[in-house]
């Protein structure tokens, strides 16, 4: 079941999405609400889990380079294990940026990084093919990225 907001804690979350960096006196100021409730409405939305982290945006062409690649993955068997024993495996490889499960073709998408076409195939074949019950691996790289949002309406 969700659970209910009312329009101060959405507005709360539609201005920290905007700007995490701002402080219970600027949210307070642009709710027209004075600090106290500010503070106790933010510590219960971060409790409850609507706020999961507060982290910066950072532009990595300016910083790295790498080879970025999609791979899409067929399971043998479309059981529960399989899928927790994937998804498990998936969680802790820190090659692996974002992971969704899907209907259709195929089962995994996964958004990897490694430092180049050698990681990415040790990657592959040390782990992804290794975990129990992957069958197909199907993979493109990333040539260029043409939109990355991370503004989404609350």
């Amino acid at each position: 079941m969700k659970t209910q907001l009312d329009s101060t804690s959405i507005g709360i979350l539609k201005l920290l999405h905007q700007n995490g960096k701002l402080t219970n006196k600027e949210l307070a100021n642009s709710l027209h609400l004075s600090i106290s409730p500010i503070f106790e409405r933010r510590k219960r939305l971060e409790d409850l889990g609507f706020i999961k982290k507060y982290i910066a945006v950072i532009d990595r062409s300016k910083i790295e380079s790498g080879l970025i690649c999609i791979t899409k993955i067929t399971m043998l068997k479309h059981t529960g294990e399989s899928f927790s024993n994937f998804r498990q495996c998936v969680l802790h490889a820190k090659e692996v940026l974002e992971c969704y499960q899907l209907t259709g073709t195929f089962d995994f998408m996964l958004k990897i990084k490694t430092p180049d076409m050698a990681s990415y195939h040790e990657f592959v074949k040390h782990n992804l093919a290794n975990i129990e019950d992957v069958g197909k691996i199907m993979t493109s790289s990333v040539i260029s990225q043409i939109k990355s949002e991370y503004d989404q309406t609350v």
